[in-house]
């Protein structure tokens, strides 16, 4: 019984995300790193890094980020989602963006794509209902069959 245990366990890295809303565990293989945006993208450390809310010019609240990839395809399909630590609730908008190689740019030896935006709320955009909230930042490729992923936890502040 414990080999067939291992075996699924060991296995469900290489396994395509499942169909009940159930989000798998990062593989750490460095072929995908978050970080924020802004005028250019910045990494975010594992854990306690910041991402600020922007207030957009009609209104709506949002956070910029982007990504850099490195030995992926570049025709992907990139899923930003934010998940509340405290309460396991997911945060905003899930954002999908749909890429080619025109839409990333060489940054040595990998490529970056920056800005994207993650909206929070755009009915009842209110940025103290996300200020101060700890969530886990996940930005997934799926190049074919080729999913790679990673994860920052982050805080939403509001920077005023």
């Amino acid at each position: 019984m414990r080999p067939i245990l291992l075996f699924l366990a060991l296995s469900a890295c290489a396994r395509p995300a499942p169909t009940d809303g159930a989000v798998p565990a990062c593989p750490d293989d460095g072929r995908v790193e978050v970080g924020s945006g802004g005028s250019r993208l910045r990494a975010l450390p594992e854990s306690g890094g910041e991402l600020p809310i922007v207030r957009g010019a009609q209104g709506g609240i949002h956070l910029v980020v982007g990504v850099w990839v490195r030995d992926l395809p570049l025709e992907m399909a990139l899923t930003y989602r934010l998940e509340d630590l405290a309460t396991g609730e997911r945060v905003g908008e899930l954002t999908a963006v749909a890429l080619s190689p025109g839409l990333f740019s060489a940054d040595g030896a990998r490529y970056q794509r920056h800005p994207d935006l993650l909206v929070l709320n755009n009915e009842a955009p209110d940025v103290t209902r996300f200020a101060g909230r700890t969530v886990l930042l996940r930005a997934e490729a799926r190049a074919g069959t080729v999913v790679a992923c990673d994860e920052r936890m982050v805080t939403l502040v509001d920077p005023g």
